[in-house]
């Protein structure tokens, strides 16, 4: 194990960039070195994921995360410096193909809806147990969102009530929906034209409809819809094939 500028720590085995097939790879970013040393003892139980290195800050977490090139980076909100939501956003421009899962003791909703705005794929409690930290890790992984179960329903009563989602979605075509549902989970288009069947073209002019009958202006804010009409994936729903391969990138 390395220890790096900046707080970064970068398991030496990891440095060539050589992992087994199938592991997801694994970024922490915690300033709490007691609970990111925990945080990775869990996960190295798990066959399945590979640890490749750990930041004690915002910056040290966007420099390693550009290095390593994970799957996944587990991200503090709290932390000196850069926060975690400024450097989720970095990340989502510097290393885009890296999906950020936000691990914090906030509870807040404000702070969840800050966080799916910067970028990140969800959003998970420091004090979920081990076993639903690494489903979080395997859903956000597959291109999922992902919210803990404790803050969904606060997350959908956002604004004060609990909308249908059939109501607010009422004035989209049924294919427009289809396309909606897909653009919350976080499918990248060529994907969504391959699983209904259409054009590429036709899911960007499907998007673009969505976006100007429902108001909206980018995809954060479509996210945002999504949680407030609880679309969100949650620990209660079904989990995906776990034989499924990673998303791919445009």
């Amino acid at each position: 194990m390395d220890l790096l500028p900046r707080g970064l720590l970068v398991h030496a085995k990891y440095l060539t960039g050589e992992m087994p097939d199938g592991r997801v790879r694994v970024v922490i970013a915690d300033d709490q070195r007691l609970f990111a040393e925990a945080l990775e003892a869990i996960l190295s139980t798990d066959g399945r994921i590979a640890v490749v290195g750990r930041a004690a800050d915002g910056q040290a977490a966007v420099d390693l995360v550009r290095e390593q090139q994970p799957d996944v980076v587990l991200m503090d909100i709290a932390m000196p410096g850069m926060d975690g939501v400024l450097a989720t956003r970095e990340i989502g421009r510097r290393a885009p193909k890296a999906r950020v899962l936000i691990v914090s003791a906030h509870d807040q909703v404000n702070d969840v809806l800050d966080a799916l705005e910067a970028g990140a794929a969800g959003y998970a409690l420091k004090s979920d147990g081990p076993e639903t930290l690494i489903d979080a890790i395997r859903v956000v992984s597959r291109g999922q969102r992902y919210v803990a179960a404790a803050l969904a329903p606060r997350l959908a009563a956002f604004e004060g009530r609990r909308r249908r989602a059939s109501d607010v979605l009422g004035i989209l075509s049924a294919r427009e929906r289809e396309v909606f549902r897909l653009a919350s989970e976080c499918v990248i288009a060529r994907d969504m034209a391959r699983e209904l069947c259409i054009a590429r073209k036709t899911v960007d002019t499907h998007l673009n409809r969505i976006n100007r009958k429902l108001g909206l202006r980018n995809m954060a804010e479509l996210v945002r819809l999504a949680a407030s009409l609880g679309m969100i994936h949650t620990a209660r729903t079904p989990r995906p094939d776990p034989s499924a391969p990673l998303p791919t990138e445009e």
